[in-house]
């Protein structure tokens, strides 16, 4: 399967299990590749206890898990369902910005 096809399941997925009603937040986790804020893989992933993904594959990064950047001091990209949630509740506009630190 083509990694745009995994992508764009993974927003339906995200719209069905969280209840996003926002059409712009579901096409932005459909568009934006996750891969290119994590480095290089194979990943550190998981939900609780990391584990390693078999092989660099990007399709294993559109999962609601969190990504490890630097594991030893806690810093991860985070849970997809969580900011999903975070940012919908929000209810930017086009044209405001949202900042995650």
């Amino acid at each position: 399967m083509e990694l745009e096809s995994i992508r764009q399941q993974f927003a339906e997925e995200i719209r069905r299990v969280v209840g996003v009603r926002s059409d712009a937040l579901i096409r932005a986790f459909g568009a934006v590749p996750r891969e290119r804020f994590v480095g290089l893989g194979p990943w550190l992933v998981g939900q609780g206890v990391y584990r390693v993904t078999p092989d660099d594959d990007p399709a294993h990064l559109y999962a609601d898990v969190r990504v490890a950047i630097d594991p030893d001091r806690e810093l991860n990209n985070g849970r997809p369902y969580v900011h999903a949630r975070w940012i919908d509740e929000l209810a930017p506009v086009a044209g405001e910005h949202i900042v995650h630190v």
